[in-house]
């Protein structure tokens, strides 16, 4: 019985660690927009990362690796960002501006990074776009 628990633990172990979503984006914009994503890694643990860019057209997914599920994942765009939805359940969030990043602790007030909202995403579909 023991050895089925540790069996058991062990795959559950193995298979939370390979998790990942993958999103996929589509900018109908008509500018080159840059995405930050906030989503769950762990039971209490958020990792905010950013940048990810889409020329105007583009379509492409973005997989974020150690997340589970697609309703623990918020985004940002630079495109839309005065443009979040009443409906929508949003949060705010500090990202570092103008460079490449990756932060698990929470950045506030730092030199180089602004605070911005993130939106909750529904589906692993994603879509910047002008309206």
């Amino acid at each position: 019985m023991k050895k089925l628990l540790v069996a058991s633990l062990l795959a559950f172990s193995a298979f939370s660690a390979l998790a990942s979503v993958r999103i996929d984006v589509k900018n109908e914009s008509s500018e080159d927009c840059s995405i930050a994503v906030n989503a769950r890694t762990e039971k209490t643990k958020w990792v905010t990362e950013g940048w990810y860019v889409f020329a105007s057209g583009e379509e492409a997914p973005i997989i974020l690796r150690d997340v589970s599920d697609v309703r623990n994942v918020y985004v940002y765009n630079d495109c839309t960002k005065d443009k979040v939805p009443k409906s929508a359940e949003s949060k705010r969030l500090w990202v570092r501006t103008n460079l490449q990043f990756r932060d698990e602790v929470p950045r506030e007030n730092q030199v180089g990074y602004e605070e911005v909202t993130f939106v909750r995403l529904n589906s692993n579909k994603y879509t910047i776009s002008n309206n």
